[in-house]
């Protein structure tokens, strides 16, 4: 038995891996269709499409690889946990918000938001100069405030009440992220906890279709301007990559290996590629004005595998980008 849940966590544990892969390539992906700011009607449904559910997916990883918080009562077991959200997000983020605010402010002329360094102590507040690492200062809070309030007996009732506020922050634009986010973080947590339930659930094709059906629908309201929508979107569009993520779990080879390897490597390509696509804009676009397509597949290509390769090969190999930029010891 004890074998058998081994090999289960293992299983779930690398279809998790998988989907962090699917959504750090869109994410890459998004960024560098908005890189030279050049749209048209396929490129602004793309970005609508991936930028309706690529960070509340994230989120929902989260809570799922989270779920020993339901489990602590004790005031060290709180402290470690907070410790260690601190080593892993807060650092990471501090670190390249201040490593940002020379290269942004240089970078000035070509920016469409040039960097003022009067705004430095907004990094306090989530107000980051690499816009992108506001996902690390919500995740801390997110996580703090679940390792609080959501314990096993009432993990239901709060993705209840969490539901509410969520959909709230999303109609209303509140302009704070936790209780915007908190749901996918709980949603995450349930879905580990009912696993079984789920993969029941992902086993019934009118299940599949009816979330297939509300993702595109609520694209499409979104599209047009609905942006209450994107509620919809962000909760169909995560439940429909982990299923996806399940089915080339079935794989063999490089595909799912691929995936996974990029899953594992999320994190470092979340927090080295917008820097790497920012000089690759604006040698690209702004100095050699090089087409737009091609700009938009170098800056994907190499802001995954140019993050990549530099935290495998080079920044890892020292203990001090290791705990400075990765948030590990």
């Amino acid at each position: 038995m004890m074998e058998n849940m081994t090999q289960q966590n293992r299983k779930y544990f690398d279809e998790i891996t998988i989907a962090r892969g699917i959504g750090i390539l869109l994410v890459v992906l998004g960024h560098a269709l908005k890189q030279t700011g050049v749209t048209n009607t396929a490129v602004d449904v793309l970005i609508e499409v991936i930028y309706s559910f690529h960070m509340p997916l994230f989120f929902v990883l989260s809570g799922f690889v989270s779920v020993k918080i339901l489990q602590y009562t004790k005031a060290e077991e709180y402290i470690r946990y907070i410790k260690s959200r601190m080593l892993r997000l807060l650092l990471p983020y501090f670190v390249m918000g201040i490593l940002y605010m020379p290269l942004k402010y240089f970078l000035s002329r070509f920016a469409r938001n040039p960097y003022d360094f009067s705004a430095a102590w907004k990094l306090v507040i989530g107000i980051n100069p690499n816009t992108t690492m506001w996902f690390l200062y919500t995740l801390f809070w997110v996580s703090v405030t679940a390792l609080f309030f959501v314990k096993r007996r009432v993990l239901l009732p709060m993705l209840a009440l969490s539901f509410i506020l969520s959909a709230a922050a999303f109609s209303f634009d509140w302009g704070i992220r936790t209780p915007k986010y908190l749901f996918f973080f709980i949603l995450g947590l349930c879905i580990r906890e009912h696993y079984e339930e789920f993969l029941h659930w992902k086993e019934k094709k009118w299940c599949v279709a009816l979330a297939a059906a509300l993702f595109l629908g609520c694209n499409a309201a979104l599209y047009g301007g609905f942006s209450a929508a994107e509620f919809i979107t962000s909760v169909t569009g995560s439940i429909l990559c982990i299923i996806l993520s399940l089915w080339f779990g079935t794989f063999t080879g490089g595909l799912a290996a691929g995936l996974k390897t990029l899953g594992e490597s999320s994190m470092d390509i979340y927090i080295l590629s917008d820097p790497v696509q920012t000089v690759l804009r604006l040698l690209l676009w702004n100095i050699l004005h090089i087409p737009n397509i091609l700009v938009v597949i170098l800056c994907f290509l190499l802001g995954v595998a140019g993050s990549f390769m530099s935290a495998r090969y080079i920044l890892r190999r020292f203990w001090i980008f290791r705990l400075l930029l990765f948030g590990e010891k």
